[in-house]
């Protein structure tokens, strides 16, 4: 009955198996497992023949085996292959042996208990096809060894991304993995380099010449071979419930992590750095807080003059994703979350045994990478009262004296920008590999539920690479977008509104000009993932405030997520600018 079902979503069932019936699907593409009680990979779904996303995260798999797989019924053959073919030829087809996961080219296994041990049974398999596999936090330990797991290049010659972030007991890799193939280890503490951080660049620091500015000498951009921790949160709060935006869906919890400091704060408590993830405000999460901001409470700052030494605590927060909500709602939840900070946040931590370690609500800096970059401009620069709605998009930013600078890396900054207007297909970072409409149309339909997390090297990591291809930036953040205000004035917000060096040329032309907050600016010489950024320096350079520069030669898009990165010259500037 069901045999031409593509896509099929199971999750958060409980599931502590699936039945046998399963195998019949043999037109399946896409099975979304995640979020149930499953021990092992469900035989009946080895061999399906057209199956190329699987999602096992966050079940309780410790695992990986693909022994005794379950094959097709012969109804279930006559459904899938046409009810046209023959009883003697289903009968064959019956006896024929099938391949384990033929076509396969994304695995989720996030979130398990998988071992290094338990990982080996992916050596027993020929998985040629396989270009993303996630294994972010399970129990993996030790060095792994590509070869003997069956992930070499060899082994998955397609392999654009691999994860193992979260898994903090790994110490590196031993082998070869495909080429192009992105690593991401977050939160791991490796003990040598992997494909993905060969990338060297020492950060040298700009004065912008048209207005003051901290000049800020920096190092290496790297450290000196010694292991540095990647600490995990201690702790993850909800600071937003939204109610269920479909009859078929759940109320939106929006959650965010917070890095607490080892030392107890002071009379004030810990001045906070809040940190914005990027992904084209399409996709990513708050697991992808760079491993520097991570140990950024780590760093202990000797105040002297008889003051207590203090630290710095960072909160990494995950906020709603376009298409399914518009850019303004996106910006509510920036304004929920500071709303949460100053007034709800301190007594969380009292009630949570973290008494030590309150928050000085006071003295604030926003940062962040890539959108998030500009998550953290739009909220934190000030804009005149003079200038109406419709010429800021409806939004003002946060408007709050607790924002006391602001840190964007190598931030998105101008919507209108010809950058975006231009189709770039393939891609250069997809290995030669384009993103179908197929792949791409359950993660564009508006009408589905609103999502705040979109897991590194998920499904839906494949927006961005296919918003570059169509030139669909910044259209994507403004389909849902209502008109605000009523009647004759009722308005849309413009892309041009809600752009940083717009925005910045407003308050420069502006009789109600104010100062900007100190901004420490950091950006690439090599970045080709966002648009250039001398426009927007320039717009800074004509308003008023403190600006540094960090222009990091032969760096690109995200360096910093690299586990060496230390970004020492930032943690000074924090050190004079926000305590």
């Amino acid at each position: 009955m069901f045999g031409g079902l593509k896509i099929l979503d199971l999750s958060k069932n409980l599931l502590k198996r699936v039945p046998d019936a399963l195998s019949d699907l043999l037109r399946l593409s896409s099975l979304d497992l995640s979020h149930n009680s499953l021990s092992s990979i469900p035989p009946s779904v080895l061999l399906l023949p057209q199956l190329q996303v699987l999602d096992l995260s966050h079940n309780s798999i410790s695992s990986l085996s693909f022994d005794s797989p379950v094959g097709p019924s012969e109804e279930g053959l006559g459904y899938g292959s046409g009810f046209f073919t023959t009883a003697i030829q289903r009968q064959t087809a019956l006896k024929s042996e099938r391949p384990i996961f033929p076509v396969l080219r994304h695995l989720s296994l996030g979130n398990n208990t998988i071992t290094l041990e338990g990982l080996k049974g992916l050596a027993n398999v020929n998985l040629k096809h396989m270009r993303v596999l996630n294994l972010e936090r399970n129990n993996l330990s030790g060095f792994l060894d590509v070869q003997s797991l069956g992930i070499s290049e060899k082994d998955m010659p397609e392999l654009s991304h691999l994860v193992l972030s979260g898994n903090v007991n790994i110490r590196g890799l031993i082998g070869t993995i495909a080429s192009a193939a992105k690593i991401d280890t977050v939160g791991c503490n490796l003990r040598q380099a992997t494909p993905s951080f060969d990338r060297e660049g020492t950060p040298t620091t700009e004065d912008n010449r048209d207005k003051a500015s901290s000049a800020i000498e920096t190092g290496p951009a790297v450290d000196d071979g010694n292991t540095l921790s990647i600490p995990e949160p201690d702790l993850t709060i909800v600071y937003r419930t939204l109610p269920a935006a479909t009859f078929d869906s759940e109320p939106l919890a929006v959650d965010l992590d917070i890095y607490l400091p080892s030392i107890s704060a002071g009379p004030s408590g810990h001045p906070l750095v809040i940190w914005f993830h990027g992904g084209g405000l399409l996709q990513g999460n708050k697991e992808n807080l760079p491993p520097h901001f991570r140990r950024l409470p780590s760093h202990i700052y000797s105040r002297g003059d008889g003051c207590p030494d203090e630290s710095v605590a960072v909160i990494s927060p995950n906020y709603r994703l376009a298409p399914q909500v518009p850019i303004l709602d996106i910006l509510s939840d920036i304004t929920a979350l500071l709303g949460y900070i100053q007034t709800k946040l301190n007594d969380r931590l009292v009630k949570d045994g973290k008494a030590d370690h309150k928050i000085d609500v006071s003295r604030i800096c926003l940062s962040g990478g890539s959108a998030g970059g500009y998550l953290a401009l739009i909220a934190g620069l000030r804009v005149p009262d003079e200038v109406g709605d419709e010429e800021l998009g409806a939004y003002r930013g946060l408007k709050n004296e607790a924002i006391k600078c602001l840190a964007p890396f190598y931030p998105i900054t101008d919507l209108t920008d010809k950058f975006w207007a231009t189709e770039t297909n393939p891609v250069p970072w997809m290995n030669g590999n384009s993103i179908s409409h197929a792949q791409a149309k359950p993660h564009l339909d508006t009408k589905a539920a609103p999502v705040c997390s979109a897991v590194s090297g998920g499904p839906r990591s494949i927006l961005y690479p296919y918003m570059l291809q169509h030139s669909l930036f910044p259209s994507l953040l403004f389909l849902t977008q209502r008109s605000v205000g009523h009647g004759l004035d009722a308005f849309r917000p413009s892309p041009l509104s809600l752009s940083i060096p717009h925005r910045l040329e407003i308050a420069s032309k502006s009789s109600d000009a104010k100062f900007h907050v100190p901004i420490y600016f950091v950006y690439g010489t090599i970045d080709d993932k966002v648009q250039p950024m001398e426009k927007t320096l320039e717009a800074l350079g004509r308003t008023n405030g403190d600006l540094v520069i960090e222009r990091v030669e032969g760096a690109d898009h995200a360096f910093d997520e690299d586990p060496k990165v230390e970004c020492q010259a930032l943690q000074e500037w924090l050190g004079k600018t926000l305590l």
